[in-house]
This record gives structure tokens, sequence and C-alpha cells, in this order.
């Protein structure tokens, strides 16, 4: 397992725009790409290395922060691949990191890593059986709604979601990744690992 070991710079900065957004944000609460802009936080990010980023930041357990501030960041995902998603999953202490990951990028990069959870082993089974009891409450989640879509359309947020067209065709080109299904398609797959995962 590739190990993620976050530097004391990103720690800082993530912190410091988590502290500062719950007081400064104007325009979409709790955190908009305006803010990150106008507070010369995209500059900075510039210089981090994502995947280190995103553990950092996935690790919390505010799922709706975490949430919007990646949304916020289409460009961080540029170089993001296979490996670094798995190496993400694999790095996870928490369930509410599994539930951040699987929910955004079914969501808004159209993309299925739930074999990556279920099918492997340096995915404690703890954090497996508390995804299998949260997932199926929350499929409506995994997919864009009309309130998304009018975020996206009204520009609240400062990024559209053709930001994200980009990234989700690239990691679709590799065929170790799945493509989302459709939500009864998803309850079922959620269904068969339920099932495995109550036997094993």
């Amino acid at each position: 397992m590739k190990r993620i070991l976050v530097t004391d710079k990103i720690k800082k900065l993530s912190d410091s725009i988590a502290s500062t957004s719950f007081e400064k944000v104007e325009h979409y609460f709790p955190i908009d790409r305006y803010f990150l802009e106008d507070y010369g936080y995209l500059e900075e990010l510039k210089k981090t290395d994502p995947v280190e980023f995103l553990f950092y930041n996935l690790e919390g357990v505010n799922v709706n922060y975490t949430n919007h501030l990646i949304l916020c960041l289409p460009e961080l995902w540029d170089d993001i691949d296979y490996d670094d998603l798995v190496a993400l999953i694999e790095n996870f202490t928490n369930p509410f990191s599994f539930y951040t990951l699987i929910e955004f990028t079914y969501k808004y990069l159209e993309i299925d890593l739930l074999d990556e959870v279920f099918n492997n082993d340096k995915v404690k089974d703890e954090f497996k059986k508390h995804c299998i009891e949260y997932f199926p409450n929350i499929i409506a989640t995994f997919y864009l709604d009309e309130d998304d879509y009018e975020v996206f359309d009204e520009n609240l947020m400062g990024v559209h979601i053709n930001d994200w067209s980009y990234t989700k065709q690239r990691l679709l080109v590799d065929k170790r990744i799945k493509p989302a299904v459709s939500a009864p398609e998803l309850a079922k797959r959620l269904k068969g690992f339920e099932e495995r995962i109550q036997v094993s």
C-alpha cells in the first residue's frame, strides 16, 4: 500500500482555508471559488501536492464542507489517476472519508469506485460495513438534482459542471475505472456487496 504523508504546509493551508471560509465566505456557504480567489488561496493550492491535499481534507468529518471545497477545485484533479484514488481509499482512517469520496466521484465525475472499496483487502472490514449500512440510505445524493443544476447554472459557486468534463473523460479512459450506473442498478450493486459482507 502506498502511504500518503501530509506535510505541515498542506495541513496549515487546509486549516486556514477552513477557518477563514466560515468567517469570510460571502456567496455560497460553506465555501465557494470566489472566496478561494479573493483570499489568494488558488495560487497557494497550485503549489501543493493534490493527493496530499485531497487526503487531508477528505479525512475531515465535515462531508458537506469537503464536498464543496473539492467541487471548487477541478484543476486539482488534472493529474489525479486511478492509482491515486486507490491510494486515498487504502489510507483512509474513518468512514466519513469513504462517504465523501464515493459520493463526490459518483455525483460529479460519474465514476464508480465501489469495487475499490468493497473488493479491497487493504480496506478494513469495519469501514466496509459502515459504508454498506450508509450508502443504500443516501443513493439520491449520488446524483445531481435540480438544486445542483441551479447552483451551476447561476454560477453561485464560481464553478460549472462542465469544468469537470475533462477529468471525467480522462479517468474513464482507464478501463480499471467503471462508469456510474443508474440509481436502480446502484441499489442492486450495493445489495450484492451487502449480502457478501454479511456472509464473510
